[in-house]
């Protein structure tokens, strides 16, 4: 399964969580929610980037549709993107390219993009200080 994982990343991340951990705060429920806000933000423009290459819908299919946050230790994480296991190889060479077919950069962009990856840094940021206006009153 190679499939990309997204984590918690925005500058300032650790003195938040530091002052929420201090503040005794839900520290796991509020990364949980900023990693499946996360995901929500992503998948949907990663659905409609794979959309126009709908031959057998193997690929489509593949794509992470009903993800959860794992944990590993202390770090967070949930899975994007297309399983390749399942059918999600063809996703590697449409974001790519192949020697006789021009790479697919709006789907590549939906998932590694810098646009992309703006959104998600503000979305994660949105809810950690939200959570901290909460908790520090």
């Amino acid at each position: 399964m190679a499939r990309n994982k997204l984590t918690i990343s925005f500058d300032g991340f650790e003195e938040i969580m530091e002052k929420l951990d201090r503040a005794t705060a839900d520290t796991k429920e509020v990364t949980e929610r900023a990693l499946q806000k996360s995901y929500d933000v992503v998948t949907p423009n990663i659905e409609k980037a794979i959309a126009p290459h709908h031959l057998t819908g193997q690929t489509e299919q593949s794509l992470a549709k009903s993800e959860k946050v794992e944990w590993e230790g202390t770090k967070a994480y949930i899975k994007v993107g297309f399983n390749i296991s399942k059918g999600g190889l063809a996703s590697i060479f449409l974001m790519y390219g192949t020697p006789r077919m021009q790479p697919d950069k709006k789907l590549y962009n939906s998932i590694y993009g810098s646009s992309t990856k703006k959104k998600v840094k503000k979305v994660q940021e949105e809810i950690f200080q939200e959570e901290l206006r909460k908790v520090m009153g």
